[in-house]
């Protein structure tokens, strides 16, 4: 779609390793972007208890990707010609179906066949995919990262199946100063800030001065969810909120798009 964000200011707040698709699109359409990442991604340190999963892979029905992050940090010591041909695969978004399918390309596996779910790649999809409807008894893992919300391995456990978590990837608050985000607005403040998570969120206000959350505070925030929408309004933000269409770096541009084609 034709988009014209120019005079756009667009503060991308996603993870530095993941920036720049979404950036080098939205540039392309004439916004410019500020680089301000609010979460730090490190995989866990390979230990006994990864060893010992990387064992007990064959024991799975079923494995879950919460997303991008936890296929890469997963497939650091989980070695895919181990699968059993029989493995099923669940993904939330769009990037982590990529992910997944670089994961296993040395692999035997068509992804197309083996996925429980297609697009738009969500919770709810997964939930609804009819795989997962008669699981009792199945064995299946969800890989995500630390204190991850729940929602799926509650609902799969209501089903009967036998649910374990692999905490592969830990999120962190970046190590900067006030400061770093002060000079990186100085000569252009945002007219459009992208946050794609709660935490995201808290960390941005405990990045940056009173004054500076509270002139982000005014300033229009693409979310991913109502229930960040819940939250932001909590927070303090009292300005407009768009909701992507989803959580892809396309379904960001295309509802920015929307947006400042109405404005």
């Amino acid at each position: 779609m034709t988009c014209h964000l120019q005079g756009q200011v667009i503060l991308n707040t996603r993870p530095a390793h993941q920036q720049a698709e979404l950036t080098q699109m939205l540039q392309r359409d004439g916004a410019q972007l500020l680089a301000f990442p609010v979460i730090d991604i490190e995989p866990v340190a390979i230990g006994p208890a990864q060893r010992q999963l990387a064992q007990a892979i064959t024991d799975f029905d079923i494995l879950l990707f919460v997303s991008r992050n936890a296929v890469e940090a997963a497939f650091r010591f989980i070695d895919c010609t181990r699968l059993r041909p029989s493995t099923r695969f669940g993904v939330i978004g769009s990037a982590t179906r990529k992910a997944l399918a670089t994961a296993l390309a040395d692999c035997s596996f068509d992804l197309d066949d083996c996925l429980l779910a297609s697009e738009p790649f969500s919770s709810e999809t997964l939930l609804e995919a009819q795989a997962l409807q008669q699981v009792a008894g199945k064995h299946i893992l969800i890989l995500r990262g630390q204190e991850g919300r729940n929602l799926l391995g509650d609902e799969l456990q209501r089903r009967a199946a036998v649910v374990e978590y692999a905490e592969v990837y830990r999120r962190v608050i970046p190590a900067q100063g006030s400061d770093v985000f002060d000079r990186l607005v100085a000569p252009a403040f945002p007219t459009l800030v992208v946050l794609t998570s709660n935490e995201g969120m808290h960390n941005l206000v405990k990045l940056v001065k009173e004054s500076a959350a509270q002139a982000l505070f005014r300033v229009p925030w693409l979310l991913i969810s109502e229930r960040m929408r819940e939250s932001a309004l909590k927070l303090g933000h009292n300005a407009t909120v768009l909701i992507a269409r989803n959580a892809s770096d396309k379904g960001i541009r295309q509802t920015i798009c929307e947006w400042a084609d109405q404005r």
